[in-house]
């Protein structure tokens, strides 16, 4: 009998492993870590930003464990980003490896503490939640991190050992973050959440440029375009520009970041233009991920602008990277990975299509605040939009995550 060849492809989970499995990850939501992961970041995507939304426009008073804006960024990006990351990379992770991730009562119980963490935030004004929230939030961080690097390094995917530290970078800012805000140095946690988007920046471009032209060329039948030298120079320009970044806040340094910022987004750009076909905008899931990539490199390009000079106010470009990138992309890798991963044909609705839409818009709409009379209108219309897009996701995506795979197969 011959043995089967270890998986590739992205969307397509192998089968099951000989041996027994615990009898929980028979439950299509503890199947993979994409279904739990996806569902209560999409869900708290909701949820967070109603709050949010209704805090600053003053129609709930409410007390929260860390100063409002602070809780606002821990949770968009510490709490929703974070948790689809890493349900994206431990599902990949299987295929990467030919090994089976996160599944059943170890699954349950990760998805457990993070939503322990998120209602013990939300409330951590009350001291003994503030710790359970802490010991929550970091154990859930080590167990993320342990279960990706367990699968990477038994299979030896070296070419995959960089989301590792990466993961570790961005426990550590998470555990900075909390002492920061915790000991009241309010401006420090806002800057080391800032430091976090460009992290997510990284892992984006990582991601994307594995992803985005892979997926274009397929879909469209085209030959796939590789751009290595671009890709060896992103990389560790991305990661000395944030590095520059998160230490230029503490230490005086000779070189600004806003320069490296700004040349790595120049680069994402260039880099898109290989991929970019007019044929996308025939296929949703291409375009979304593509608009998304450039909301990174664009972004990244005004936000070294605003690094250097007074002509932009940053915190609204860092709103364009975290809702148009991070969260486009989030949105349309979530779309896209659900459908592929239970058996479903890769392909949207015009409803599905519109939430990518109506999320993409919502961060100039948010960027450009600050430029007009009335900035809460512009933060209020873009919550709006921002909610739309996730309530769709939801409605549509809901049973596509709870419900047994369409192809009768495991996963």
């Amino acid at each position: 009998m011959s043995q089967r060849p270890p998986l590739m492809n992205i969307h397509w989970p192998d089968e099951v492993q000989e041996g027994k499995r615990k009898a929980l990850s028979s439950y299509p939501l503890f199947a993979l870590a994409f279904r739990p992961f996806f569902l209560a970041g999409a869900c708290w995507a909701f949820v967070a930003i109603s709050i949010w939304a209704l805090w600053f426009s003053g129609l709930m008073l409410f007390q929260f464990g860390f100063l409002a804006a602070l809780w606002h960024a821990h949770e968009m990006l510490f709490g929703f980003g974070a948790l689809v990351a890493v349900g994206f990379l431990l599902t990949a992770a299987q295929n990467w490896t030919g090994l089976p991730s996160l599944s059943g009562k170890p699954l349950l119980l990760l998805t457990g503490l993070w939503l322990t963490a998120r209602f013990c935030l939300l409330f951590a004004e009350y001291t003994p939640l503030l710790w359970l929230f802490i010991a929550a939030q970091l154990l859930w961080w080590a167990g993320a991190i342990y279960s990706l690097a367990s699968l990477l390094i038994r299979a030896k995917s070296k070419n995959n050992y960089l989301f590792i530290p990466l993961l570790s970078g961005m426990a550590l800012l998470n555990t900075a973050f909390i002492y920061a805000a915790a000991t009241q140095q309010f401006a420090a946690a806002s800057h080391l959440s800032h430091s976090m988007i460009l992290l997510f920046g990284i892992l984006m471009g990582i991601v994307g440029g594995r992803v985005i032209p892979f997926f274009t060329a397929r879909a469209l039948g085209l030959e796939q375009i590789k751009t290595p030298l671009l890709d060896k120079l992103l990389l560790p320009l991305s990661v000395f520009g944030t590095a520059l970044f998160i230490t230029g806040f503490f230490v005086q340094l000779p070189l600004k970041a806003g320069w490296l910022i700004l040349l790595v987004g120049s680069l994402h750009l260039v880099r898109l233009s290989f991929w970019t076909s007019w044929k996308i905008w025939a296929a949703p899931l291409l375009w979304s991920l593509q608009l998304a990539y450039l909301a990174l490199a664009l972004g990244l390009i005004l936000l070294g602008i605003s690094d250097l000079t007074l002509l932009l106010v940053f915190k609204d470009v860092l709103h364009l990277l975290s809702i148009s990138a991070m969260a486009g992309m989030i949105l349309a890798m979530m779309a896209r990975v659900s459908l592929g991963h239970t058996g479903r044909l890769l392909q949207v609705g015009k409803t599905i299509t519109v939430a990518f839409a109506l999320l993409l818009l919502a961060g100039p709409v948010r960027m450009v605040a600050s430029l007009a009379g009335f900035p809460l209108m512009f933060w209020q219309a873009s919550a709006v939009l921002w909610l739309c897009a996730f309530a769709i996701f939801l409605w549509f995506y809901w049973p596509v995550l709870t419900q047994p795979r369409a192809d009768g197969r495991p996963g």
